[in-house]
């Protein structure tokens, strides 16, 4: 029982801790939320920005016309004043007569020396041309007959090449014959062959008459050696002679055979010895010569017969002698002629060379001729001077003629006087005034970002000297020539409205384009850097959990106006929560709450 009531006392001791430590958080949470800075915020919208120009201007002339008089006329009398109303009666001024009647007496004078000169001038000038076209008229002459001249040269020239290109191909078109190299080279093969085949049937005919001449003395020497052998066999036989053979015999066996050779000596018996075998033998060896003999004499008979059969159709050497001297001397009169014509076109081209020198400077005397005179303006000068001087001096008299008192044109309020009495007039507008009866306008002057909202045609809303305002439409509007950095607008005004310096007020109301993100100028801010950035709301986790933080964001910034600004989509859409304004100034990275 004592720890249950232990273990109680304990969980009620450990309850009341949890219970004071989440009073104390509540607590700290409170506190520490009522140090933070409150923020409102609002979310971008889709709108147009809107732009209102006002401006203060000032109601001019609408037209204005000048009084010119001629500058240098001495001012006697001046009548009008800067803002005095004129009418057509109205005198303006006076010149001084005495100084005008001796300006008009110089300018005629001045005309008449400047007449005379003119004349005289005038009569040198047709002195001049005369002889300069009678000089031209001349070297033409000069020119035509140097090309007639020239031309006849090259006429004579050219006949001479013609002649001698004729006689060339007449000669060209009548050439020698001759007889061509292919012909001649056969020719010559052809006789070749023939001479050769004739050397070797000679060779052949004279070889075999050396082997036919050579077989007869071979059956010469073998006869009389048979004579030889037959006599001394006689000497060694019986004196009776019975058993003896004669020479005849002897010589006609020479031409039996051996088997016939070898009966007759057996026939003969052991009786014959010795001298009867020699003595066949040299029968054979004759008879054996003999044959020979007819044989050689057989082929020469045939040799000579094939070589005079060949000899009956013999071919003659090719001999071109003649004909080549006549080629020759044809070629000859061909580069003689050829040398002719040459130098005839040569003559031809000297000739027209010649023509082209000799016309160049016939030509360039007559360019010479032609050409344009040193340039003198002085007779067209002085003629300008003297049209200048009349119109002057006709001015001059109808100030003369007008007693020097000079009036307005049309009526109108004198806006500017450029004379004085006793000086000279200026150049340009002795008196400026304004014509009343053309419409007045309203010009008023515009910065560049005014500008930006103002264009040609637009409407815009005109109050004049503090009353009701009406619309007009914007006639002209540019840059202003003295400040670059404004421009100047114009209304053109209805007939009747305004007065020369009454003031205005000028307003137009401009609208942009529609832009998807647009913010209060409240959310917006500028670095150190002038970089545009907006504070966002976002959640971030805390010592006392999720709590929320101020976060800069850098923006580009499209168009704005005194109260929105359009910015670029990107990081921030239409979901953000800007910071308007915050009950301290914040940071980057900033804990706030929002505003209760």
């Amino acid at each position: 029982m004592e720890i249950l009531k232990k273990q109680k006392k304990i969980l009620t001791a450990f309850g009341l801790f949890l219970a004071f430590m989440f009073a104390c958080t509540l607590i700290s949470r409170a506190v520490y939320a009522s140090k933070l800075p409150q923020v409102s915020v609002d979310t971008p919208r889709r709108m147009a920005i809107g732009h209102n120009v006002d401006a203060e201007g000032i109601v001019h002339q609408g037209r204005e016309y000048a009084v010119n008089v001629l500058s240098g006329l001495r001012v006697r009398t001046v009548y009008a004043h800067v803002g005095d109303r004129v009418t057509t009666d109205t005198l303006l001024f006076e010149i001084d007569m005495e100084d005008l009647e001796e300006q008009v007496r110089e300018k005629e004078l001045a005309v008449k020396k400047l007449q005379l000169q003119i004349a005289d001038q005038e009569k040198n000038r047709a002195l001049q041309e005369e002889k300069e076209e009678l000089e031209n008229i001349r070297a033409q002459e000069d020119y035509e007959k140097t090309e007639e001249e020239e031309q006849t040269k090259i006429d004579r020239a050219e006949l001479e090449k013609k002649i001698r290109e004729r006689d060339l191909r007449e000669l060209e078109n009548n050439p020698v014959q001759v007889t061509s190299e292919e012909e001649r080279k056969a020719a010559q093969e052809k006789y070749e062959a023939w001479a050769k085949e004739a050397e070797r049937l000679k060779n052949v005919m004279e070889n075999a008459k050396k082997d036919w001449e050579a077989a007869q003395g071979k059956v010469k020497e073998l006869e009389a050696g048979v004579v030889t052998g037959a006599s001394k066999a006689a000497g060694d036989t019986d004196s009776d002679g019975a058993d003896s053979v004669s020479a005849s015999e002897s010589v006609s066996s020479a031409g039996k055979t051996s088997d016939e050779k070898a009966g007759d000596v057996s026939s003969q018996g052991a009786g014959g010895g010795a001298g009867a075998a020699a003595s066949l033998a040299d029968d054979a060896a004759l008879r054996t010569a003999k044959d020979a003999e007819a044989e050689a004499k057989k082929k020469y008979d045939e040799a000579k017969a094939a070589y005079d059969a060949y000899m009956k159709t013999p071919v003659a050497k090719p001999d071109y002698s003649a004909e080549d001297a006549a080629r020759a001397a044809w070629e000859k009169e061909k580069r003689s002629l050829e040398d002719a014509a040459n130098a005839a076109a040569l003559e031809e081209n000297d000739a027209r060379a010649a023509k082209e020198k000799a016309m160049e400077s016939a030509g360039r005397n007559l360019e010479d001729t032609e050409t344009e005179k040193a340039s003198d303006s002085s007779l067209e000068i002085n003629r300008l001077e003297l049209s200048a001087l009349q119109t002057e001096l006709s001015a001059y008299r109808k100030v003369l003629e007008a007693q020097g008192q000079v009036f307005p044109e049309a009526d109108g309020i004198v806006t500017r006087i450029q004379v004085n009495p006793g000086e000279r007039v200026p150049d340009g507008a002795a008196v400026v005034y304004a014509d009343l009866s053309s419409p007045m306008q309203f010009t008023v002057s515009l910065t560049k970002e005014q500008k930006k909202y103002v264009n040609q045609g637009d409407l815009a809303k005109l109050s004049l000297g503090g009353g009701k305002g009406e619309e007009y439409q914007v006639d002209y509007i540019a840059e202003n020539e003295a400040n670059p950095e404004l421009y100047e607008a114009r209304i053109l005004l209805k007939e009747g409205v305004g007065t020369i310096g009454e003031s205005g007020k000028f307003e137009v109301e401009a609208q942009s384009e529609t832009f998807s993100c647009c913010i209060p100028l409240a959310a917006l801010h500028e670095d150190a850097n002038h970089r545009k950035f907006v504070y966002v709301v976002s959640e971030r986790s805390g010592i006392l959990g999720k709590e929320l933080a101020a976060e800069a964001v850098y923006v580009k910034v499209l168009d704005q106006n005194d109260s929105y600004v359009a910015i670029e989509e990107g990081v921030i859409d239409s979901e953000t929560e800007l910071i308007l304004n915050s009950t301290e100034a914040i940071e980057d990275r900033d804990v706030v709450r929002y505003k209760e």
